[in-house]
């Protein structure tokens, strides 16, 4: 044996050695709870060797949450975490008190939601600043760099690409012929025409035709649109309407024509380093080859835009103007009569909704209402669902194809037939109330749909019937997508029925169908269909207060407010409200779900 070898021998026994001496490690499983645990079991390490300024933020993020990150660097994030702890703490000490003066009376139930959904928020902020002040200095000791001045660094390099465009524009303006000194001149003041000269016509003829009918269109009413948007004075919401739609219009003008000047810039460009131009005919040939992706966009970004995009910003102005047809003491609503006509009024629907106290207690009791229906119709749904993919998909089960077959015949059924079916079973009148009184069981009709608790156990049993089929058929292709060679590996090594569920069925299913259940408990947040069909649109149900009805979800007393109500801008500040809260949930839970954070992991 050489001199080379022996050493790597006696250097591979040093390191077993090595190995050997050191302490034993035991195997940690990295779960949900290790990653929960995780700032906890760093922080004293992490504040034994810090700075004493790094002390400090560590401290002040302990009695001010969010402070500490801003003061480490990361200023907007521990900003916005701030006003956010702050916003849902202010606002579970507002209701403590307009509650506890009776202000404001809720039910039990009311409380409990409203105040364990707003402290959970309160810790979830409290928890996150805590381990991201934690994250941040563990970074900062061990060489690492962080993120700061987010929004900063954004706008500088935004400033640094529009100078770096400005520039190149400088550029090829002495650097360029005559003839392409005056293309990139023109192309400033008429879109289009100049692309016409490189025999890019498609281009040419669309953005001419843009401008032409965008000066068109200004004139004969856009100006005027915008002039009045701001103004209103209208006795409708012509002015509100036509104002969102010119805006937008000016909106996608603006892009069109920097895209414009980028095209005539490219070409110069081409020219002047003595590259080709694209023909009408490659323009053609990209317009349905390679660009095509362009080309089908088109239909769906304009339906976005027309029905998605320009009603959600009306919806959301109408709520800072005072567009109500209904009267409320010491607010000025549009009234011609009255010579009150359309105007700006800020904040004072919102006003309306947080501080008066009906308004307020039917906000409360309707929100927690709607996370109580949307939670449980969710979850029973769903695992209702995958109870009966799994009772289906045994072995010893027999005639499935005729159970499945009955799930899909309920489920192929017309909702609303459904529930109507079901509202007419349990009214007064209805067969069940006279069958009962025939058999002799009750001596008087139960009044299933006027008593409030009856009519929400009833509408969150009869959306199972109505939800399970669905679900039952999701379950039953997910589970034939998982290997059967995993159960058959459990079971040799001795897992219980249990524990294959635990450790293989669900972690599957729930990481497959972790978009869907979170669409689906929005979808149930805005679940117009079961609790206006079964309750009438709360005709049946009992009222709360003065706008809302016992049964009422988020979307049905938005529905009652606009429709029968006529209250449009406070419908408008209930539809915001419901958005801010749809839209929270959703991004929440699906950046912490495992369809998100270990998408590779499932490949």
């Amino acid at each position: 044996m050489d001199k080379s070898e022996d050493k790597k021998l006696n250097g591979s026994n040093e390191k077993c050695l090595t190995s050997f001496n050191e302490p034993f490690k035991p195997y940690v499983k990295k779960n949900r709870m290790y990653f929960f645990k995780q700032p906890f079991t760093r922080f004293p390490s992490t504040f034994s060797e810090a700075t004493p300024y790094k002390k400090f933020t560590m401290i002040i993020n302990f009695l001010i949450p969010g402070m500490g990150n801003a003061l480490i660097g990361a200023i907007e994030a521990g900003i916005g975490m701030l006003l956010l702890f702050a916003l849902l703490l202010g606002g579970e000490i507002y209701l403590g008190i307009v509650i506890g003066n009776g202000t404001v009376s809720t039910s039990v139930v009311t409380n409990i939601v409203v105040f364990a959904l707003l402290t959970i928020g309160v810790l979830a902020i409290y928890y996150s600043t805590f381990s991201t002040n934690v994250r941040l200095n563990y970074r900062i000791e061990n060489g690492y760099e962080i993120k700061t001045f987010i929004i900063y660094n954004v706008l500088k390099r935004m400033c640094i690409g529009i100078g770096d465009w400005f520039k190149n524009i400088h550029y090829l303006l002495h650097a360029s012929a005559p003839k392409e000194r005056t293309v990139l001149i023109t192309s400033f003041f008429v879109m289009g025409l100049p692309l016409t000269v490189y025999k890019e016509f498609l281009k040419g003829i669309l953005y001419f035709a843009i401008q032409f009918l965008f000066t068109f269109y200004m004139i004969a009413r856009g100006v005027s649109d915008i002039e009045n948007f701001f103004i209103l004075g209208s006795s409708n919401a012509d002015p509100l309407v036509f104002g969102v739609i010119s805006m937008c219009i000016v909106i996608l003008f603006i892009l069109a024509y920097f895209k414009n000047l980028n095209y005539v810039i490219h070409a110069v460009g081409n020219v002047v380093e003595g590259r080709i131009n694209e023909t009408f005919k490659d323009e053609i040939h990209d317009t349905v080859n390679k660009k095509f992706y362009v080309t089908g966009l088109i239909v769906p970004i304009g339906g976005a835009l027309i029905f998605t995009v320009i009603p959600l910003a009306f919806m959301i102005i109408v709520a800072f103007t005072n567009y109500s047809l209904v009267t409320v003491e010491g607010y000025d609503n549009l009234n011609i009569s009255k010579n009150i006509f359309l105007t700006w009024v800020g904040l004072d629907t919102f006003k309306r909704v947080f501080y008066e106290g009906a308004n307020l207690q039917d906000l409360l009791s309707v929100f927690s209402w709607t996370m109580i229906w949307a939670g449980f119709a969710t979850f029973s749904c769903y695992f209702g669902g995958l109870f009966l993919a799994m009772l289906l998909n045994k072995k010893c089960i027999k005639c499935k194809l005729l159970f499945r077959s009955l799930f899909v015949i309920a489920m192929a059924m017309p909702q609303f037939v459904s529930l109507l079916t079901m509202r007419t079973m349990f009214m007064d009148q209805g067969p069940l109330n006279n069958l009962l009184i025939s058999w002799g069981w009750i001596d008087e009709f139960v009044p299933f749909w006027e008593n409030e608790f009856l009519a929400k156990i009833l509408i969150l049993f009869i959306n199972m019937w109505v939800g399970i089929p669905y679900y039952m058929l999701l379950m039953s292709g997910l589970l034939i997508n998982i290997p059967s060679d995993y159960y058959e590996a459990a079971r040799i090594e001795g897992a219980s029925r249990w524990q294959q569920f635990e450790r293989i069925t669900f972690p599957n299913i729930l990481y497959m169908t972790t978009p869907l259940l979170i669409t689906s408990f929005v979808s149930n947040i805005n679940n117009f269909n079961v609790i206006y069909f079964l309750t009438n649109g709360g005709t049946i149900a009992n009222g709360i207060s003065n706008t809302a009805y016992s049964t009422d979800i988020l979307i049905t007393w938005l529905y009652t407010l606009t429709m029968k109500k006529f209250d449009y801008n406070f419908g408008a500040a209930i539809g915001i409200v419901m958005f801010i809260i749809s839209a929270s949930i959703s991004l929440i839970i699906f950046r912490k779900s495992k369809a998100y954070t270990s998408e590779e992991a499932y490949r």
